[in-house]
């Protein structure tokens, strides 16, 4: 599902930021403005992106509270837990902190050992969180899942990457 998640983002990334260039061009036309002509690429780009983070922030919480209510909530087993610092490559060349997190649960249905992986971003001014959740989240701990059919997903409220929402 993963793949399908990422394609699905990718192409949807895509129309959206052309549905933002069109909606700014015709917007630009309207007011008849110079400046807006002039203004309406850089504008809509950024309004888009921005926009557009807040449309997969939005599909995660839809989810996550599907998966809540219609899942089964478990326990699961951290079995690799992993914090870095991925130098100048934020935005604006800051630091990035990555904590990776596998976690191992028996399957509801079918009890077969199955895992789940996340990954989570913070910038270098939220250092301190990332360290919490990667000791939180350290190898032997216990983490909530939700679990609905071949779907599974971390119960923290902390969203992951968007490669990682599916």
């Amino acid at each position: 599902m993963s793949l399908v998640w990422t394609l699905g983002v990718a192409v949807g990334a895509v129309a959206f930021m052309g549905g933002a260039l069109n909606l700014g061009a015709a917007m630009a036309r309207w007011t008849g403005s110079h400046v807006a002509m002039a203004l309406f690429l850089p504008v809509s780009v950024a309004l888009g992106v921005i926009a557009w983070m807040f449309v997969l922030a939005a599909a995660w919480r839809l989810r996550r509270s599907y998966l809540r209510w219609a899942g089964t909530a478990m326990s699961a087993e951290v079995v690799e837990s992993d914090l870095r610092c991925k130098n100048n490559q934020g935005p604006l060349n800051f630091d990035l902190w990555r904590v990776k997190v596998e976690a191992q649960f028996p399957h509801p249905d079918s009890g077969v050992e199955a895992r789940v992986g996340k990954q989570y971003f913070y910038s270098q001014f939220r250092e301190a969180k990332a360290r919490e959740l990667a000791a939180r989240l350290s190898v032997g701990s216990s983490v909530p899942i939700v679990v609905r059919k071949n779907a599974a997903m971390l119960d923290i409220p902390k969203r992951p990457v968007w490669a990682d929402i599916w």
